[in-house]
């Protein structure tokens, strides 16, 4: 319609529990900052997770708190409130919740599909971003919204012209993979995880973004999620007893560089690796130049 401004480019993260987003919150906060609209989803509100601060309310509402960490992440990144579609953390390993029809691991995937559908038909996003398909570290919730994410990509052309163009997948280099296997052994989190079956060869990057210049909001969305981390912004650099003294070292490289498989497209891409996000997409005005994705 005359007189109507273009649309904004549009970027949906969707990832299965609060605190996934941090490691990949470089691009979304390049990118709100750069005038995109930029939407966070979370299939689960984190709640068979621990508590790892002691100085947190051991009895306090996990799922509430998780959500309201996920919240002040989402404005220490610069974009807004997040999503959540509802299901339940599955848990992992001996905590894995078998018995919990809501679990996302025990939801049927169609479901799951559906509820993505729906905030893509919503938010019309241009690019999506999701778990790649090993979950990062082998976390079942992780895998299940790789690959309903994945469905609802492919899907979407029912949709019509609000249809996804490019679908990207969050992913670790083998090098940083195995720094934390290294400083995090037999914490849990890596162990009998082989970085070169879960760590991502150079040729299949797509997208590799420098994300040091949003250090900043990075570390800030890391000390929002308190209840997982147990750190704050005063002793990021110095960890608590009871956290890995190599803690922060051992997330650096995916704190500094993010790195991003093509997991789908409805469009021709320019060139290899992707120099951002929405490089090549006709999704409406355009964005200023990043200068931080190469």
């Amino acid at each position: 319609m005359d007189g109507m401004a273009p649309p904004r480019p549009s970027l949906l993260a969707v990832f299965a529990h609060p605190d996934d987003e941090l490691f990949y919150g470089g691009l979304m906060a390049d990118l709100a900052g750069r005038g995109a609209r930029v939407t966070l989803a979370v299939a689960t509100m984190g709640e068979a997770g621990r508590i790892h601060d002691p100085t947190l309310e051991p009895a306090a509402d996990l799922r509430e708190l998780r959500g309201a960490e996920l919240r002040l992440a989402c404005r220490r990144i610069g974009i807004g409130p997040p999503r959540f579609l509802g299901f339940h953390d599955s848990g992992r390993g001996e905590r894995l919740r078998r018995d919990d029809a809501r679990a996302l691991a025990n939801v049927d995937l169609r479901e799951i599909v559906r509820v993505v559908l729906d905030v893509i038909e919503d938010v019309r996003p241009g690019v999506v971003v999701t778990h790649d398909p090993l979950g990062g570290y082998y976390h079942p919730d992780h895998m299940t919204v790789h690959h309903a994410v994945t469905a609802a990509f492919f899907a979407a052309g029912a949709i019509g012209a609000g249809a996804p163009a490019r679908l990207l997948y969050g992913a670790t280099s083998r090098e940083a993979f195995e720094n934390v296997t290294r400083a995090l052994a037999g914490h849990g989190v890596t162990d009998g995880l082989a970085p070169d079956l879960f760590g991502i060869a150079p040729e299949m990057v797509a997208l590799s973004f420098d994300a040091r210049p949003f250090a900043r909001q990075k570390r800030g969305a890391l000390a929002a999620h308190r209840s997982q981390f147990g750190l704050t912004l005063e002793t990021m650099d110095d960890p608590p007893a009871g956290r890995p003294a190599a803690f922060m070292a051992a997330f650096a490289p995916m704190l500094d560089r993010e790195v991003y498989l093509l997991g789908g497209t409805r469009a021709a891409v320019p060139r290899w690796p992707l120099a951002d996000a929405f490089d090549g997409l006709d999704v409406g005005t355009s964005l200023p130049d990043c200068g931080a994705s190469r």
